[in-house]
């Protein structure tokens, strides 16, 4: 049966968390606790429950260190700092950063169970686990200081598994500038890398305050190159891009077969990375694809960090629409909205031309509107945006992740670094295009249907299995899967 939280307890709890905030400052705080992590104090042992796993280990390995000597230093040598998670936590509020106020009071929590959650301790004991009781968990949060427009950006930034890595480099970015440097943000049109670009920017201007911060697109600074070299402002250029604090630009890809700007983009990447500044670069390729560009650029960024984003899962796709339509003032039943997101492409682009599209129909009906008539408005815009995938394209896709010759797939070779991108190309063609088993067995080199099925069969089974073989360049099958279906903007 539930019981009323120990004051005592949760002061000590808070006293923690503040003695966090003054020794690490309340920005990294934020950046790495999520704010709907709830804090417990019991019998000298400190509790962090989390939303995620992902999250849980993130702050376990950037702060473990530095909330075990806050708790040591308020309780005494005995404290010690436990790590869990609980799913549950995840329908809360998702903007990062909680600190603790010294007045927290319980929230009321229904009489329901909770589901069990599961805990990794940092210091101490493990041998009783800490018992999960609702009305023992307090969540511990004060009011965020406002920053200004650069905070819309920031925090509405729809997260997923779609851009995990992305946003965990922008977070490590904005935490630390200069230490990544440089980054590379690629993935396919409408992917919010651009988005993410914009909302580093702000950041390191608010958060870090870094009044140097360049953000613009590469064409603009291959215009402002050709005019420097017209006009003799060709030092003021100079001085422009080589005398800031964080140059980001974005679709660098841009710059292809243009020698003059690209040599002149190396030099101020260089000095940049001399003195250790913040470099971001965004493109709609990736590394492998931007081999024009020179073996010197992209040789300096693979020295960096290269952070991928896919299109957006359904699960982004639907919290985004959610999001958008309450921002918009449509009231839809969630089961409506996951109908949307799930018919969808993964392009943010699509997504808000659906909710511009529903509020000019919802301004014709005063009644709510039904699935019938969400459906008929929308039914061209989400159709025209459906991406047709040919045998040829996967084929092409394939061969340029594996390094292929365009004709390898159809060679009689048996090779394994030629027979395993073929039996995923062949997987991908049942699953992606209308073909049967013999147009696409006759496609790769004239072979029997039932081959077509043995290599389906195969890649299903990686796949169920979680299977570990490697293939190609030492990708996992699920991830070679994944990255093709990026380039073709499926799945």
């Amino acid at each position: 049966m539930a019981h009323d939280v120990n004051q005592s307890e949760m002061d000590a709890a808070a006293q923690v968390r503040s003695a966090l905030v003054q020794r690490i400052s309340s920005e990294r705080c934020d950046l790495w606790i999520p704010e709907n992590t709830n804090w417990r104090m019991s019998d000298d042992v400190l509790t962090l429950t989390f939303p995620s796993d992902f999250t849980c280990q993130l702050a376990k390995k950037m702060l473990a260190g530095e909330i075990v000597d806050a708790a040591q230093h308020i309780i005494g040598s005995s404290a010690k700092v436990t790590f869990q998670v609980d799913e549950q936590l995840a329908g809360g509020a998702t903007t990062t950063g909680a600190v603790a106020p010294r007045d927290a009071k319980p929230s009321k929590t229904p009489s329901t169970p909770r589901a069990p959650a599961t805990e990794e301790a940092v210091t101490g004991d493990t041998t009783a686990p800490l018992r999960q009781s609702p009305a023992e968990t307090v969540s511990l949060r004060v009011k965020e200081t406002s920053v200004g427009p650069g905070e819309s950006l920031w925090d509405n930034f729809a997260q997923g598994k779609s851009n995990q890595l992305a946003w965990t480099t922008a977070n490590l970015i904005v935490s630390e500038p200069g230490r990544l440097t440089p980054v590379l943000l690629h993935g396919p049109s409408g992917c919010g890398k651009s988005y993410l670009a914009s909302a580093i920017a702000q950041q390191l201007r608010i958060t870090r305050r870094m009044p140097r911060v360049v953000h613009m697109t590469s064409e603009q600074f291959t215009n402002g190159f050709t005019e420097g070299l017209r006009g003799g402002g060709l030092p003021m250029f100079r001085r422009k891009y080589r005398d800031v604090e964080a140059l980001i630009l974005d679709d660098v890809h841009f710059f292809m077969g243009k020698k003059s700007t690209l040599a002149e983009l190396r030099h101020t990447l260089d000095n940049l990375l001399r003195l250790g500044k913040q470099v971001v670069f965004t493109s709609d390729r990736s590394l492998n694809e931007l081999e024009p560009l020179g073996s010197e650029l992209v040789g300096r960024l693979r020295g960096g960090l290269i952070s991928p984003l896919f299109p957006l899962d359904e699960r982004t796709r639907y919290e985004l629409l959610t999001r958008e339509f309450a921002a918009a003032g449509i009231e839809l039943d969630d089961a409506v909205v996951e109908q949307i997101a799930s018919r969808t492409a993964g392009d943010g682009r699509v997504l808000s031309g659906v909710v511009n599209r529903l509020t000019a129909v919802a301004a014709l009906h005063s009644e709510k509107l039904g699935w019938e008539q969400i459906w008929n408005a929308v039914f061209d815009l989400i159709q025209a945006t459906q991406p047709v995938v040919r045998i040829g394209d996967i084929e092409r896709v394939v061969c340029s992740m594996f390094g292929l010759e365009p004709d390898s797939l159809q060679s009689p070779s048996k090779m394994r670094s030629v027979s395993q991108p073929r039996m995923l190309a062949m997987f991908l063609a049942r699953k992606y295009t209308p073909a049967a088993y013999k147009e696409i067995g006759d496609y790769f080199g004239r072979r029997r249907h039932s081959t077509v099925i043995s290599a389906e069969k195969t890649v299903e089974g990686w796949l169920s299995g979680n299977s570990s073989l490697q293939v190609g360049k030492g990708l996992t099958v699920r991830d070679a899967i994944r990255h093709v279906e990026s380039q073709l903007q499926v799945g």
